[in-house]
């Protein structure tokens, strides 16, 4: 007899937990969770910038002999019944969560399956329900049936960081059972010798029991905070005994309370551990690991940079760092590419395909290129269910459309052939009553029986219906093929440029200190923009393609040089910082307003450019604030393109986007009559705006006055160079010479 078992979670972000009191659970499910017991932590954002608090709720059917009270030996999760809420809104009804161990899961959702306006909305509702709420309910362990033996790590949960430690101790002091190890064993070498006093080894021994019931009570305070019902009563008394342990331990007198055979037994765990770790192999590991997402040799030094001096972007990837250095048995990566450039994409790719083995991944990310490269199984969240698809995510869709396909062909086929049963017993029919012949009756019947028989005439899986195996017929369901809200860009203003450029660069440098002994970030750089022009800029961060966009947009001026531009021209510029610099405490019509004071907007034109870009209803009257982060990307794309700019300058501009937004964006962006200057580490994304995707390169049906797209590389030392080998060949390079210098560095 199965028994149900119930887990309730509020999150914000960061996740943190709240006292047992301030759990809030439906009065409908109150009862149940209070026999069969739950989990709760505090209200969060759900991260849309709101205050709104949101409560989840998860929770799973399981065997009374539910996994969570074994220490199994596998690794593996298997739990049906998988339930979570947003709201009281469903997200996952009696869901199958698997994770087989050493496999690297790609997951991806439904997109569109929100309600314009709702907390809910277009495909962030998979924004949402991944990040943070399943990943969290995992990452935190609030689910029941969760094998305790399994340690799963959710990459929000090391956000934390500890001031004045140098980004190499923050990434070693991740691991807190090897520190821990570490201090203890530090602390006992001075006792290996007859040279110290049993007085001063019992206070060290004391001190080590005592910091070890602290840690002990900090684990039980936490569990003690996310549950509730039955479980959370089990907990606090957990906590209890904790709480009473360290008291006790604390008042105890080191000399008389350690024994000769407490020493004896610490020492020789404690050293047997120690002598376990390899202190040179972790450190150049985690060296290793920080080089490839970016960081240089000199950083990395024991009197290298700071944590505190860091950006939000540097500090995002010493976060992945960490998470690849602990290496649990299950890692939880959301959207891990964010902020990092190709080379370090580059080299996360090829750390979770070689380095990762034997250890579970779930991936999460805009970027399909990544997607496709690392994952070997895709997990599909849609129509409030889990299903698992043997290969990546391009293997899934193509795989979907070749379904969808096959079952329009088929529900063709069964409409026809009703039509035909319909007719002929129509025609029996009248032929029975014209003539009297009651066999025409008996046809009339065996038609119609064969009518409620029809349906699909095979499974999914190819094999024949055998209807005294599978029972009736299945009805022939073709899936839709729901998309995110589409975006659609204004053309640019009509106006008719004289030659072939309207936007140039004539040998510009540029430097930020104005010593005249500073280096140049951007040198001797001269670029012609076309009036259709599409330009992709290559190459790794701090090398000066943001400083080559702002001089471009005007935002900066060169040093020497000049930047050349038609008085006319209108320039729409989406930078790193635009969603950032978003006024939160306005709505997008009157950020509209504020936006282009000189121009008279009436309610409906602002209206529909904010539909064109995806964005219509409710979501345009509230505060940007209460948006989610999608939506704000959508608003600050109306922004930008509603003077309906003849070049648009893309810095970055799939950061934070879901996966069908950045398809609905490619679109848009493929349709745009006027000039694209780009900037993206996402492959995929590039391929298509600016190579053209995967069509036939003899394909005659456009218009052919479109310029074909042209990639640059920016160059360490600021100079621009193109590059006519396409990204593939670009991404080979990149590949190439990370291995080269990883290699290089690790044998200096």
């Amino acid at each position: 007899m199965d028994s149900l078992r119930l887990s309730s979670l509020q999150i914000n972000d960061p996740i943190k937990t709240a006292s047992p009191a301030k759990s809030k659970i439906s009065k409908a499910k109150k009862k149940q969770v209070e026999s069969t017991g739950s989990t709760t932590s505090d209200n969060v954002d759900p991260g849309h910038g709101s205050s709104q608090a949101v409560e989840i709720v998860a929770y799973s059917q399981q065997s009374r002999f539910h996994r969570e009270t074994f220490d199994a030996s596998d690794i593996d999760i298997d739990i049906k019944g998988v339930n979570v809420s947003v709201n009281n809104k469903e997200l996952l009804v009696d869901a199958h969560l698997r994770l087989k161990p050493g496999v690297r899961y790609g997951m991806v959702g439904q997109n569109g399956v929100g309600k314009s306006g709702s907390l809910l909305n277009d495909s962030d509702l998979l924004g949402l329900f991944l990040r943070p709420v399943l990943l969290s309910v995992l990452g935190n362990n609030v689910l029941v049936g969760l094998p305790q033996n399994v340690r799963i790590l959710h990459i929000a949960q090391l956000e934390d960081f500890t001031a004045g430690r140098t980004i190499l101790e923050e990434i070693l002091e991740a691991d807190v059972d090897r520190t821990r190890i570490i201090r203890e064993a530090q602390a006992l070498q001075g006792f290996t010798t007859k040279a110290n006093s049993d007085a001063a080894l019992n206070t060290i021994i004391h001190k080590l029991l005592v910091s070890r019931a602290e840690i002990a009570l900090d684990k039980a305070q936490k569990i003690a905070t996310k549950r509730s019902g039955q479980r959370g009563h089990t907990a606090r008394q957990a906590l209890l005994v904790a709480e009473n342990d360290l008291a006790t331990l604390q008042a105890q007198d080191p000399q008389t309370y350690v024994t000769t055979q407490m020493v004896h037994d610490i020492m020789t765990e404690v050293f047997g551990a120690y002598e376990v770790l390899d202190l040179e192999a972790d450190e150049a590991r985690a060296k290793s690991i920080l080089r490839g997402l970016g960081f240089k040799d000199e950083d990395l030094s024991k009197e290298g940079r700071k944590i505190g001096g860091l950006s939000g972007g540097w500090r995002m990837r010493v976060m992945l760092g960490k998470a690849l250095f602990i290496k649990p048995d299950i890692l939880l990566l959301d959207e891990p590419t964010n902020h990092l450039d190709l080379p370090a994409i580059v080299w996360l790719r090829s750390y979770l395909t070689n380095d990762a083995e034997g250890q579970t991944v779930v991936v999460v990310s805009h970027d399909r290129s990544f997607l496709d490269a690392v994952t070997d199984e895709t997990i599909i969240f849609r129509d409030k269910k889990l299903t698992y698809h043997p290969g990546n995510y391009d293997d899934w869709e193509r795989n979907t459309e070749e379904q969808r396909k096959r079952k329009t062909r088929l529900k063709e086929l069964e409409m026809k052939r009703r039509k035909q049963i319909m007719d002929s017993i129509q025609k029996n029919v009248q032929q029975a009553k014209s003539t009297g012949d009651d066999k025409r009756y008996g046809q009339v019947a065996s038609r119609k029986k064969k009518l409620e028989r029809m349906g699909m005439e095979r499974l999914e899986d190819g094999k024949r219906y055998k209807k005294s195996y599978h029972g009736f017929h299945d009805e022939i369901v073709v899936e839709q093929a729901v998309k995110t809200a589409p975006i659609t860009l204004p053309p640019p203003e009509p106006f008719n440029f004289p030659g072939s450029s309207f936007l140039q660069l004539s040998e510009a440098s540029f430097r930020y200190d104005p010593k005249p002994s500073s280096p140049m970030v951007i040198n001797n750089v001269s670029l012609d923009v076309g009036p259709q022009a599409r330009i992709g800029l290559l190459g790794p961060n701090g090398c000066g393609k943001s400083t080559l966009m702002n001089l471009l947009a005007g935002e900066l001026k060169p040093t020497l040089g000049e930047v050349k531009k038609h008085h006319r021209l209108r320039i729409g510029y989406f930078s790193q910082h635009t969603v950032d610099q978003l006024d939160l405490s306005v709505s997008a019509l009157q950020h509209l307003s504020k936006s282009f004071p000189d121009i008279v907007i009436t309610e409906g034109e602002a209206r529909s450019h904010f539909g064109s870009c995806g964005i219509s209803g409710d979501p345009v009257t509230r505060p940007i604030r209460t948006l989610s982060g999608g939506q704000r990307n959508r608003v600050a794309l109306a922004l930008v393109t509603f003077h309906r700019p003849h070049v648009l300058l893309l810095d970055e501009i799939t950061n934070h986007l879901d996966m069908g937004t950045v398809e609905s964006l490619v679109e848009s962006l493929c349709e745009f009559e006027g000039a694209l200057v780009v900037v993206s580490h996402d492959v995929w994304f590039l391929k298509q705006v600016i190579e053209g995707g995967d069509d036939d390169e003899d394909d005659d049906d456009d218009d052919g006055e479109r310029q074909k797209g042209v990639l640059y590389t920016v160059t360490k030392k600021g100079e621009l160079k193109e590059w006519d080998k396409g990204l593939e060949a670009y991404v080979e390079k990149i590949q190439r010479l990370s291995t080269k210098a990883l290699q290089t560095r690790a044998i200096k």
